[in-house]
């Protein structure tokens, strides 16, 4: 692989790990927003899913990153 496309897919990696990181924490905005002092309150099922969903895509965008460096190849990226 040339230099060039190694550069590319290192920066397409990063982008993807920022994305995701960015959504986690928007979500976890979202989510803080449902619950009261005293704890009593339940967040919607919807954004609990959402949550979920951006830290699964972190978890395994870092996953790539890390395998990128380690072993010099990217997974395809989910559509």
């Amino acid at each position: 692989m040339s230099t060039r496309m190694t550069r590319f897919n290192e920066a397409r990696a990063l982008e993807r790990v920022a994305n995701a990181a960015h959504e986690v924490q928007a979500a976890s905005v979202a989510l803080q927003e449902h619950f009261s002092p005293d704890g009593d309150a339940q967040p919607p099922m919807l954004k609990l899913v959402r949550f979920e969903a951006a830290m699964l895509e972190l978890k395994t965008a870092r996953a790539d990153f890390d395998a990128l460096f380690t072993f010099g190849q990217l997974s395809p990226m989910p559509a």
